[in-house]
């Protein structure tokens, strides 16, 4: 093979396996880095809500007090954001709110109200002053549907009475998983064009250089 094949040829598979897992790694810690952040968000949602439930949870009130009335109010705000290009129109929490025993008490979805979650991981480690958080998907195979739950006790005099949960679809972060993601090959994919357009240059220069001292042998 002609030397300057050889070179361009190494350069170019050299260059293109480090681009391969360079932008592997990035593309693949695009997921678990979002779904963290989104978790890490809603401990402080719940946490905040736990605290707003308190009153009426031990008031015996959950289900029609002044926190549920807030949180039926909040799912039906109109909502219209566009979060760096991305456009929101959806409130996405779901909030649930359990007794001591496990059983929902609200349900802002009215889908679960009377029935027993004292065995999901989120009420049931909660109850156990453990911290309570679970993904779980609506279709089985497909991970797209997972949704992320992440629960907070309920305190009223310093004792657990009942556990807040608040979960949110994963699919609501694609719009900017798929963004990343984009961004990250489009820019991987340009840095790949860079470097190999610098590769063939400095080819065809050492190529050049190298018949010189061929030429230049031979003259002597």
């Amino acid at each position: 093979m002609h030397l300057g094949l050889r070179l361009l040829f190494g350069f170019f598979l050299v260059t293109g396996l480090a681009a391969f897992f360079v932008l592997r790694v990035f593309v693949t810690e695009v997921k678990p880095s979002v779904r963290e952040v989104m978790e890490d968000m809603l401990v402080d949602t719940s946490n905040i809500l736990a605290e707003l439930a308190s009153d009426d949870l031990a008031a015996g009130r959950i289900a029609n007090g002044t926190f549920a009335q807030r949180v039926t109010s909040y799912a039906v705000r109109p909502i219209d954001a566009q979060i760096w290009g991305v456009s929101k129109q959806s409130l996405d929490f779901r909030v649930y709110v359990t007794d001591i025993k496990g059983v929902v008490q609200f349900d802002s979805e009215g889908a679960a109200t009377g029935q027993d979650y004292s065995q999901w991981r989120d009420v049931a480690r909660t109850l156990r002053g453990e911290y309570g958080a679970r993904a779980t998907r609506q279709v089985q195979h497909d991970d797209r549907t997972s949704v992320m739950y992440v629960a907070a006790p309920v305190e009223h005099d310093g004792r657990i009475i009942g556990v807040l949960t608040v979960a949110k679809p994963v699919a609501t972060m694609a719009a900017f998983i798929d963004r990343a993601e984009r961004k990250i090959l489009l820019r991987g994919a340009l840095l790949l064009v860079l470097s190999l357009s610098i590769g063939v240059a400095v080819t065809l220069w050492l190529v050049w250089r190298v018949r010189q001292l061929r030429r230049y042998a031979n003259a002597i």
